[in-house]
């Protein structure tokens, strides 16, 4: 690799200070492809996210005043004899020029110059790819018209120097569209739903809670002033304990931390019977003798009948029309 001269590893370090801003859901815009084109001239100026197993487009940009002249079905038809996509399929990422394979002469004698570069008017190009797997490839392509000098050992050097940074950029994005796409499901969800999620600050506070999770702070433990949390679960959070549990009548909530985020659960009716009680209770709701039910579970119909003395203790009724009623009141919850 050749080495910059300081005014150009001074623009490097300028265009990386830009891409830095000039990135949205996608790492690699007009705009910023507009920079890197004043950074190594060329005529035009595109990346493209490829599937190339199932030979499709994922994602291209080109720059602004450039266009794309070329559709999908006939890059795929010329794929094959692309040098530089050959050499880059095969684990080589560094920055690749087409004379680095073929020259000029030799180049216009082929089936790709005729069906893609010369309609294009294209006979320079370089091309640097961020390392990927081949069913997501992501190339940057820069290229010069008929008549235009090649790209020179300096712009090589300047997108192999670029082309880490381009994949710290890609997975940045890529972080922030995954975390965008997930904060606008959790926005999206009721507040009857019986999961919820609060993401703090470093100082403990409220970044963001989902609708959920602002339902269940309401209900059982009351809501903090702005993005305070409510005392009791600040408590909580300062001590390092795992799991919070809070209990109101029949409901409760689990709060645990993982990291700066508290998830929270809500579950309704808690009957605070064993399984074998519930399991007893749900045949008695479906008309079971105790004679019935011990046989189904192999128990002794005494078994049962003391199973259901403390279910009826447990629920404060005396009988087994009352205590199926709760049984299947909490079920409705």
């Amino acid at each position: 690799m050749s080495v910059l001269a300081p005014r150009d590893a001074e623009r490097v370090l300028r265009f990386l200070g830009d891409a830095e801003e000039l990135g949205d859901d996608h790492a690699f815009t007009p705009q910023l492809l507009e920079e890197l084109g004043k950074l190594i001239r060329a005529d035009e100026v595109s990346y493209c996210e490829l599937d190339r197993v199932r030979q499709r487009d994922r994602y291209v940009a080109m720059r602004p005043g450039d266009e794309w002249q070329e559709t999908e079905a006939e890059y795929w038809e010329i794929s094959n004899d692309y040098p530089t996509c050959h050499q880059h399929d095969s684990g080589d990422f560094r920055a690749l020029k087409l004379s680095d394979f073929i020259s000029l002469r030799q180049l216009r004698n082929t089936r790709i110059y005729a069906l893609w570069f010369r309609p294009a008017n294209i006979e320079r190009e370089i091309s640097v790819p961020i390392p990927s797997p081949p069913w997501h490839t992501k190339t940057f392509v820069l290229d010069r018209y008929f008549g235009s000098r090649d790209f020179s050992e300096r712009d090589r050097t300047v997108l192999d120097l670029l082309r880490p940074h381009f994949a710290r950029l890609w997975h940045a994005a890529d972080t922030r569209r995954r975390l965008r796409a997930a904060f606008d499901g959790l926005e999206a969800a009721s507040e009857h739903e019986a999961r919820g999620v609060i993401v703090l600050t470093s100082d403990h506070r409220i970044a963001f809670a989902s609708p959920p999770a602002r339902r269940l702070l309401r209900d059982y433990v009351g809501e903090g002033r702005g993005p305070e949390l409510p005392a009791r679960l600040a408590d909580w959070v300062e001590s390092g304990a795992p799991v919070l549990a809070i209990t109101a009548g029949d409901c409760r909530v689990t709060v645990r931390r993982n990291g700066d985020a508290l998830l929270l659960e809500e579950k309704r009716g808690l009957l605070d019977l064993t399984p074998r009680e519930s399991q007893i209770l749900a045949w008695v709701a479906r008309g079971k003798t105790n004679r019935e039910v011990a046989e189904l579970l192999w128990i002794a119909p005494t078994t049962v009948r003391k199973h259901l003395e403390n279910v009826y203790a447990k629920l404060g009724v005396t009988t087994r029309t009352a205590a199926v009623a709760r049984f299947l009141g909490v079920l409705d919850a």
